[in-house]
Formats: C-alpha cells, sequence, structure tokens
C-alpha cells in the first residue's frame, strides 16, 4: 500500500504531465495557424526600441514612429535583395558564358575514360556472355530488361516528383507574399498597442506565471540573440577567410560567392562543404590540380578555424556544453530526419532556457513538496 505523500507526490506528476502535453498541443496548434502573428510578435520586440527612438527625435505619432521603422526596413530589405539579384545575374551570365567550357571538359574526359576502360571492359563482358549457354544468356537478359524497366519506372516518377514540387512552390508564391503583408500588418499593429497590450497582460496575469514567463523570456532573449550572434560571428569570419581566399587564387566574382557560401554556411553541419566539396571533385576529374589544392587548402583552413572557434563562440554567448549540442543534434536527426539538424539548435536553446530560468527545478520542487519554492 503506497503511503499518502507518495500517492500525492504521483498525483502531482500526473499533472505536471498533463499539462505539459496541453501545453504541446497548444503550442503545436499555435504555430500551425497563427504563426505569422507569433512572427510579427518576434519582430515587434525587436522594433520596439527604435520606434521608442523615432517618437524622441521625431514629433511624431507611435502610429507614425511604427510606420516610419517599418517602411525603412522594408526599403533596407528592399535595396539587399536588389543588391543580390544583380550580383546573381551577373554571375549566371558568367556562368551561361563558361559553363559550355566546362561541359564540353567533362564531356571529353568521359570520352577518354570510356576509350580507356569501359569499351575493353564491354569486349571481356561480351566475350564472356558468348561462352554461356542459351538458357543463361536469356536469364541475364530477362534480369537487365527487369533492371531496365525499374529504372525507367524510378526516373519517371523522380522527374513526375520534381515537376510536382515545382508546380506547388509556384502555387505557394500568392500564399507567401499574403502571410508577409499580415506579418507586416501584425507588427505594425503589436508595436502601435504595445503599451496597451502590457497593462493587459499586468493587470489579468497572475503574477506567478509573470515571474515564471520573465525569467523564460530574460533567459531566451540571452540565450536566442547569444546563438545568432555567435553564428554571425562565424559566418563572417568564414566569409571573409572565403573571399580573401578566391581573392588571392584568383577566382572571379570571389565577393559574390563568397557571400553565397557565406549564407548556407547557416545550415549546421553543412555549411560550406555543399559548395567546396563538389567543386574541388570537379577540378580534379578535369585535371586542374592547382586550383584543386589551393581550393582544398582553402576549404581545410575554414573547416579547422569553425572547428575552433564554435566551441568558444557557443560556450561563450550561449553557455551550451559542445556536446550537448552534438547529443541534441543526433535525437534531433533521428526523430525529425534533415529537418531535425536544422531545428537542432532552437531545441538546444530551449533546453537551456528551462535550466537557466529555473524552471525545471520549480517542477521537481512541486512534485516533491506540493509548491514551487
Amino acid at each position: 500500500m503506497l503511503s499518502e505523500p507518495t500517492v500525492k507526490r504521483l498525483l502531482r506528476s500526473l499533472n505536471v504531465v498533463v499539462i505539459f502535453c496541453m501545453s504541446f498541443i497548444i503550442i503545436y496548434f499555435s504555430i500551425i495557424y497563427i504563426y505569422p502573428f507569433l512572427i510579427a510578435f518576434l519582430l515587434a520586440t525587436l522594433l520596439i526600441k527604435p520606434i521608442h527612438f523615432v517618437e524622441e527625435m521625431l514629433p511624431v505619432s507611435r502610429g507614425f514612429a511604427c510606420l516610419i521603422v517599418l517602411v525603412g526596413i522594408s526599403i533596407l530589405v528592399t535595396l539587399l535583395l536588389i543588391f543580390s539579384t544583380i550580383e546573381s545575374v551577373q554571375a549566371f551570365k558568367y556562368l551561361s558564358k563558361h559553363i559550355p567550357e566546362h561541359i564540353q571538359t567533362v564531356s571529353q574526359f568521359i570520352q577518354l575514360q570510356l576509350e580507356n576502360h569501359l569499351i575493353p571492359f564491354y569486349h571481356n563482358i561480351i566475350n564472356q556472355f558468348d561462352a554461356l549457354e542459351q538458357t543463361q544468356q536469356q536469364a541475364i537478359i530477362n534480369q537487365l530488361q527487369q533492371s531496365l524497366q525499374q529504372f525507367t519506372q524510378a526516373s519517371t516518377s523522380l522527374i513526375e516528383n520534381i515537376f510536382t514540387s515545382l508546380i506547388k512552390m509556384i502555387q505557394t508564391i500568392p500564399t507567401f507574399f499574403s502571410i508577409c503583408i499580415f506579418i507586416l500588418l501584425g507588427t505594425f499593429f503589436i508595436c502601435k498597442e504595445w503599451y496597451k497590450l502590457q497593462k493587459i497582460y499586468e493587470l489579468h496575469v497572475p503574477s506567478f506565471f509573470k515571474d515564471f514567463s520573465l525569467s523564460i523570456g530574460l533567459t531566451s532573449k540571452k540565450a536566442i540573440f547569444g546563438y545568432f550572434k555567435a553564428q554571425i560571428l562565424l559566418v563572417l569570419i568564414s566569409t571573409s577567410i572565403i573571399y580573401f581566399g578566391f581573392t588571392i587564387i584568383g577566382v572571379d566574382f570571389a565577393f559574390t560567392l563568397a557571400l553565397l557560401i557565406g549564407l548556407v554556411d547557416f545550415i549546421p553541419y553543412l555549411g560550406t562543404g555543399i559548395f567546396f566539396i563538389p567543386w574541388i571533385g570537379y577540378l580534379f576529374l578535369v585535371g586542374d590540380y592547382t586550383l584543386t589544392i589551393q581550393l582544398a587548402i582553402l576549404y581545410g583552413i575554414v573547416v579547422l578555424q569553425r572547428q575552433i572557434t564554435e566551441p568558444k563562440l557557443m560556450a561563450t554567448h550561449i553557455g551550451v556544453n559542445p556536446l550537448l549540442v552534438l547529443m541534441v543534434t543526433f535525437v534531433s536527426y533521428k526523430i525529425f530526419g534533415m529537418l531535425g539538424i536544422l531545428i537542432a539548435p532552437l531545441f538546444t536553446i530551449l533546453l537551456q532556457v528551462l535550466y537557466q530560468s529555473g524552471l525545471i527545478k520549480a517542477v521537481g520542487h512541486y512534485i516533491k513538496y506540493g509548491n514551487f519554492k
């Protein structure tokens, strides 16, 4: 027979599990259905100080100050997109001019390999095939026909999936722009009514919840800003090294390529290798060994500096052990696949926030003693 304190602890544990499940469901459906307004709220928290600065500097109303800040940021983002588009167009012009040369080089390489290796191998296989019995030859032909049919079906399915994905992507463009409009409008009204929303929060939210939400908010802000600050520093260092390396090597469009590779470097555990490894492999195949060695050395420097600086920056700005990041990434990958690699930093920050805010300790205290303090 269980004692009364043990029964109470079990009931409190059950309460915690039920509340956790309900919170997860609420958060899940909130993200699905009202995520534009959640994004708008996050943007509003970032824009409060600039809006307050505009209010102090100019004799305008708060609504007009919100409009000035949003229009200014929209213009800045538009200019960045225009600059990126111009640079991309120049890069594509360069590629359209030089890609045929590279294709011809690859074709010549493939033809040389066919003449030197594949054709003799083919003749050897034919001689061995002719030496087989009629039934064995027919069995091999049937197997080859079956394999060819499976390959054709797989290729057809792949092409259909690619075109279906492209059609779906095109269909989502109007939805994307409408969501952006909702985010901008939501950001504007949240910024405009910020102080009224604060008063409603102060009047109607229990003090216990406010204390914990304040603690979680502060630790979340510190962890999130620390993470992005660390990632931005890492990307800036990598981009600078790549740019100077390309400039020394003599690669065309060094700035555009370095900027593009730097943006891809935001992808956890993939980063610059997406560009460097295929590029180095191609140069090796076509026989440009000088540039192959130069790019390999540059890639090695980029990887080495990231391995050295990333643990220090992560520990400094977030206070997270790199081993914990690796473990969370592996578990997230096993659960969510490739998407888990991308969202693993969010889970790491969430665990760090829950620990630093004292919420885990408070829940444990509630289970043991029936109160949070």
